[in-house]
């Protein structure tokens, strides 16, 4: 008996290469949309996270804070120039300082409380990989630019050396150093800033810094001199940020802190 050996047709080849090919096609999608999920899920949980942790930091200070009468507290607070902005149009790259009580390293690799001039404002972020032109870095899609939320403690020697604190925020460091304060610790809160807005409650009403006729912008920095303004009631924190240069995910976290009372 002859046994006859019979091949694939070239329709049946064809066939099975775009069936194998649909079949890759269909798997591919699956992996990239799980993949994709997966990004997104990464993104919003660090986005969160470190936000949370940013307005959490301004609160617990705000809470330490020291009362304004005595001439022990330095409370300052500053509209910053910029092309960042919050949804309403307001400027968002304001700065604020203040006395308040915080942990600060303690030169035997543990932390101690402490009296100190806390600044939070917002610095460029220098990226190498991302930077372009004057060495700030842009956000990849939209081309917005970034900056990093910035944290820093000063040792005041004595209460009397908080009337030299004046001037716009961040303080320079020179002109600090030369009125007694001493640089403690300096440190990044959020690394991918859109925007950050402080706003303050003067009663009824809440005030943007640069508000015209708010009797606080006139009067801040307050707490150095007798007959200064009572802190204001609250500060309303507005911190817009991204979970990284691929603006993969972004939020917008608000805080409102009670200043504790005299």
């Amino acid at each position: 008996m002859k046994l006859h050996r019979r091949g694939f047709t070239l329709i049946e080849l064809l066939v099975s290469v775009a069936l194998s090919i649909l079949l890759v096609s269909v798997l591919a999608v699956l992996f990239f949309r799980t993949t994709s999920t997966v990004v997104a899920g990464e993104a919003r949980m660090a986005v969160s996270e470190d936000g949370r942790h940013a307005v959490d930091q301004v609160a617990i200070d705000l809470e330490n804070m020291r009362p304004s009468s005595g001439g022990g507290q330095r409370f300052h607070a500053t509209d910053g120039p910029g092309d960042a902005a919050l949804p309403d149009g307001s400027q968002a790259m304001d700065a604020m300082a203040m006395v308040t009580s915080a942990m600060v390293p303690d030169g035997a690799g543990g932390r101690t409380l402490s009296t100190v001039l806390v600044e939070y404002f917002l610095a460029p972020e220098t990226d190498p990989e991302l930077s372009v032109a004057g060495g700030a870095t842009n956000a990849i899609r939209s081309g917005r630019p970034l900056r990093a939320m910035k944290r820093r403690l000063w040792k005041v020697p004595t209460d009397s050396m908080l009337a030299i604190v004046k001037g716009t925020l961040p303080l320079s460091v020179s002109a600090a150093t030369l009125a007694g304060l001493c640089l403690i610790e300096e440190s990044t809160l959020h690394q991918f800033v859109m925007s950050m807005n402080f706003e303050l409650f003067e009663n009824p009403d809440w005030r943007e810094l640069h508000a015209a006729g708010s009797a606080l912008t006139s009067a801040l920095p307050i707490g150095d001199v007798a007959g200064d303004p009572v802190l204001p009631r609250k500060v309303r924190l507005s911190l817009r940020v991204i979970e990284g240069s691929g603006e993969n995910c972004e939020r917008l976290f608000q805080r409102e802190c009670w200043i504790p009372a005299e």
